[in-house]
């Protein structure tokens, strides 16, 4: 089996990529930073360059036949809309969003078909906050996309999942923040490697904590 993770050189993303070395599969992650992971190749790929949609052709371009797409890019993002520059907002808008979009348009065009899409979003998708309205769009704007493609007949299967806070790198910018219940990264990834056993078009998860839990929202 083929795989690709869109960010997948730490957090979550590397997570996915480690468990799906171990059991077998071809797995190629993408970041800025090489993770150097046993039985993983990587691309380094800049998801905040302006021409993106050209890149992520030339990108997927050179993959073989991919069989199980994961979306997991991202980074956390602070600031009422009026507080952030138009270069902090189109990154966060092609991080979080155009990536995803423009990653799988070139994929689609190549290959005809996919078996499998992961998308990786957070709690922010269906919570509003008032200093994460950004975050919060391309959140939802990922989630909602995603569910559209499990209408389109050549994504066979399709998953979101939106996992709560994780104690990973992505909260380094903020040391004054609690992690105390954070999620541990490599219990998300096992709780979605178990969902994506079962049978289905489209499946919905959340993970929370405090308690950590998974919540199956829709499945179709």
């Amino acid at each position: 089996m083929n795989t690709v993770v869109i960010g997948g050189s730490s957090g979550l993303g590397l997570e996915f990529a480690k468990q799906l070395a171990e059991q077998g599969a071809e797995v190629l992650v993408t970041g800025r930073k090489d993770p150097k992971a046993k039985d993983i190749r990587f691309v380094q790929l800049d998801l905040s360059v302006p021409d993106l949609a050209k890149r992520l052709e030339s990108f997927v371009k050179e993959l073989p036949k991919v069989d199980l797409f994961i979306y997991a890019a991202g980074y956390y993002q602070e600031g009422r809309v009026t507080d952030l520059s138009e270069e902090q907002i189109e990154e966060m808008i092609n991080v979080g969003g155009r990536g995803l979009i423009y990653g799988l348009r070139a994929l689609l065009k190549k290959q005809a078909d996919l078996p499998e899409l992961i998308t990786i979003t957070s709690t922010s998708q269906w919570t509003p906050r008032q200093l994460e309205p950004i975050y919060n769009f391309v959140k939802a704007g990922a989630g909602h996309f995603t569910n559209a493609m499990a209408e389109d007949g050549r994504v066979a299967k399709v998953m979101v999942a939106g996992p709560a806070g994780m104690n990973t790198a992505f909260w380094k910018h903020d040391p004054e923040r609690d992690m105390t219940d954070m999620l541990d990264p490599k219990w998300v990834a096992d709780q979605i490697m178990e969902a994506r056993k079962q049978d289905y078009k489209y499946k919905y998860i959340r993970i929370l904590r405090a308690p950590a839990r998974v919540e199956e929202v829709e499945t179709r």
